[in-house]
């Protein structure tokens, strides 16, 4: 007798263990894992009481090589694989591919390749008539052609935790993109997430308010839940997130439905036909009118997956597992009509009754050794509270947002503005982080 699983692709022995083992037994399944080797083995062994059976690799990164051979060890085992769920981005091309072997519904490689290169996505969106932003590739010893006359943004053409990602103030900053290269190649937490692709562009800074659209896609695109960076620092090497709200505030409630529709009409323009995508987009002020910023095939990262739950009573990765295992007419047809249901977008529309949440995230300085760490917000504890680090954790060297602490706080819709100034103001004067 064969038992039914999920097969997670793991990064380092951490991706969303336990949530997703609940999930697929309330589904009548098993979770089984493919990881790579964690940097600490106490993660990993922290992790494995969630699951039924697993392979460790023994190289940091997962390889197509190791996800192909997976399936059929696993069956060896007694598991038959059902489908494949890769929460940590660097391998969501592997869980498509796995997906497609499989029959699991699941947006294509190809199309996940290009959304995940944002240079071509840039350039594809455009030639469908999507975008009016400049993009240009910054090739090594060249200076691009930038117009001087507007404010660009430099970003690598695949990345993540904002690595990189900043304002360019002047050209000589170009010149230290080769270090920048090097930190990329050596960050060994991170590195599996470039995919090999270590270039750069530079496209026009998009003046106006930022968003995430959180998304299923199940025969169509359903928007499940959205969130207004509420808090954006601009650094020399890096964008911080500080701050996300849900609902948004800074923008009426016609100009928010026609950014929802916007994001679905990029998405069906780039053939992602199903799962779970976090979408960043901008309202361009100046222009009147909606860019995407990047369109990440997953959940999003930090406390979105918190911040959807409490908002809509359900998590996005439950969503997303669903969307994997609606096979039949009648399965699809059901989770379209959930997805209806509670999607806070449907709510905003109709003028529904909302829940809405705070969440905001601390961040460390590179290369610095953790002394002490403390948050002590009194009376105001929030409903959730991370912290990812312990005095004597070496944070990276690295030009990313390097994450000490995530906090998310349940608030009435209507005290939102007000709300967001308070716990700004409760987190500078109560999270303390000192340093070797």
């Amino acid at each position: 007798m064969t038992i039914p699983a999920i097969l997670l692709l793991m990064h380092q022995g951490n991706s969303f263990t336990e949530e997703a083992a609940a999930i697929a037994s309330r589904k009548g399944l098993t979770l089984v894992a493919l990881t790579s080797r964690p940097e600490r083995e106490s993660v990993f062994e922290a992790n494995q009481a969630f699951l039924a059976d697993w392979i460790m690799t023994g190289y940091p990164e997962l390889t197509m090589a190791d996800a192909d051979g997976a399936v059929e060890a696993f069956s060896d085992r007694g598991f038959k694989i059902v489908a494949a769920l890769a929460t940590f981005e660097g391998y969501r091309v592997l869980m498509a591919s796995l997906n497609q072997a499989l029959d699991a519904p699941d947006s294509s490689p190809s199309s996940l390749m290009q959304c995940l290169n944002k240079f071509e996505m840039r350039h594809a969106l455009a030639d469908r008539g999507l975008s009016e932003v400049g993009c240009h590739r910054i090739e090594p010893g060249k200076r691009p052609p930038l117009d001087p006359r507007k404010r660009w943004f430099l970003k690598p053409v695949r990345g993540a935790s904002s690595f990189a990602s900043f304002v360019l103030e002047s050209r000589d900053d170009l010149a230290d993109l080769e270090q920048i290269q090097d930190q990329m190649r050596a960050d060994h937490r991170m590195r599996a997430i470039f995919m090999g692709q270590f270039g750069f562009l530079a496209e026009e800074y998009i003046d106006g308010p930022e968003f995430s659209f959180e998304i299923i896609v199940v025969d169509g695109v359903h928007p499940v839940c959205i969130h207004e960076k509420a808090r954006v620092e601009e650094h020399r090497r890096t964008t911080l997130e500080g701050m996300s709200i849900s609902p948004p505030v800074s923008v009426g409630k016609d100009c928010l439905l026609e950014g929802a529709g916007f994001v679905a009409a990029c998405l069906n323009a780039l053939d992602l036909r199903s799962g779970a995508f976090h979408v960043e987009a901008k309202y361009w002020l100046s222009r009147g009118r909606w860019e995407i910023i990047e369109i990440n095939p997953r959940m999003g990262g930090s406390l979105i997956n918190a911040s959807v739950t409490t908002v809509t009573g359900v998590s996005n990765l439950e969503l997303w597992i669903d969307s994997l295992l609606a096979r039949t007419e009648e399965e699809r047809g059901r989770l379209r009509q959930r997805l209806d249901d509670l999607s806070q977008v449907k709510a905003i529309q109709s003028g529904g009754s909302l829940r809405a949440t705070v969440f905001l995230s601390k961040y460390g300085e590179k290369g610095r050794t953790v002394k002490s760490i403390r948050f002590s917000p009194g009376e105001r504890m929030p409903q959730v509270l991370k912290v990812h680090v312990s005095p004597g954790t070496a944070l990276e060297n690295s030009d990313r947002a390097i994450c000490l602490l995530d906090a998310l706080w349940q608030v009435e819709p209507g005290d939102m503005i007000r709300e967001v100034e308070a716990l700004d103001r409760l987190a500078r004067e109560h999270f303390e982080v000192d340093y070797q």
